[in-house]
């Protein structure tokens, strides 16, 4: 007898031992897909080199981000920087079972997602980004002639022909109202950031590729009072609109980032809304569709898997959402 309970017992744990324990499922409001934003200071020619990597998301913090492959030399023209970058899920909040390269967006520096590891508080993002070129390119990427446009709030410069894009940031006296925003026209509309009195002024700089940028250059700084800081950025708000907000004709392109979409002049949308086919849609600084919450003028609004903004329902994680779209805060 005691020795048919001593087997028993071990065939019990043997089984025990070859068996996986699972591990309880995760609690919270699930993170489906993540946008970081990356500005990288690595060029040929040179050692070292910053990058940085943000994101506006409140559903996960940036822990590290650290390029892997560094030489003890200098960069060389046509190298890849690869980044291993970092994300843990804020409290209440976890990274999905299916979540995979296709589930990142990036904006800023050109890159691309090659992997992503995952726990459910952890998510790892490999990213590679695009080769280095030569800084000693002949390129003349001076910005000249910033103006205000004091009606509106839109900043303006004259085209640069080297440029390719223009990366463009707004301040309030010495601080930085907005993130390092990119645009391939030569003007920007500041109106929903111009929400307090002060001394606003703005930066821009031509941008060839991320190996070749201009200088910034800064625009003549321009006093903005109570009344018309209220004035300027309540033309903006109100119902989510924008410049370029009609669809007119267009098509919807992908690449290996993601969706934008291609306006009949050539253009995109950045930083902004646009609607098209009867639905809004954000682009983000690189002109990609977002999906996930947005927030714009200090309100939140949610973009289905489809990037359509959502009206008068409750959002996949349980927000209910007004006939603007505007989370109905109770």
């Amino acid at each position: 007898m005691y020795l048919l309970r001593r087997t028993a017992a071990f065939i019990t744990a043997a089984i025990l031992s070859a068996v996986p324990i699972t591990t309880l499922a995760a609690t919270g409001t699930q993170i489906s897909s993540v946008s970081l934003y990356i500005s990288s200071e690595i060029e040929a020619g040179e050692s070292g080199g910053d990058v940085t990597v943000t994101s506006s998301s409140s559903k996960f913090s940036i822990n590290d981000a650290e390029v892997t492959n560094e030489p003890s030399r200098e960069w060389r023209d046509g190298e890849k920087p690869k980044l291993k970058v970092t994300l843990e899920a804020e409290d209440d909040y976890y990274f999905a079972s299916g979540f995979s390269k296709s589930s990142v967006s990036l904006s800023g520096s050109d890159g691309t997602v090659t992997s992503v590891s995952r726990s459910s508080s952890t998510l790892i993002v490999y990213i590679t980004l695009d080769a280095l070129e030569d800084v000693e390119g002949d390129y003349d990427l001076a910005v000249n002639n910033l103006e205000w446009d004091e009606g509106d709030g839109t900043a303006s410069w004259d085209e640069n022909d080297d440029a390719n894009k223009y990366e463009v940031r707004l301040y309030r006296g010495s601080t930085a109202v907005t993130s390092v925003l990119t645009t391939t026209h030569t003007s920007y509309d500041f109106s929903s950031y111009i929400t307090n009195s002060g001394n606003y002024s703005f930066k821009v700089r031509g941008v060839y590729n991320s190996s070749n940028k201009g200088s910034w250059e800064e625009s003549d700084t321009w006093y903005v009072s109570s009344d018309e800081a209220e004035e300027i950025s309540s033309s903006s708000s109100g119902s989510v609109s924008g410049p370029g907000s009609t669809s007119g004709t267009g098509a919807w392109l992908k690449d290996s980032t993601g969706w934008w979409y291609c306006n009949a002049d050539k253009s995109y949308t950045v930083s902004n809304w646009q609607y098209i086919d009867d639905y809004w849609y954000y682009f983000n600084q690189s002109g990609y569709m977002v999906t996930g919450w947005v927030k714009w003028n200090s309100k939140w609004y949610y973009c289905g898997d489809d990037g359509g903004m959502l009206t008068n329902t409750t959002t996949p994680d349980g927000y209910d959402v007004g006939s603007d779209g505007a989370w109905v805060q109770s």
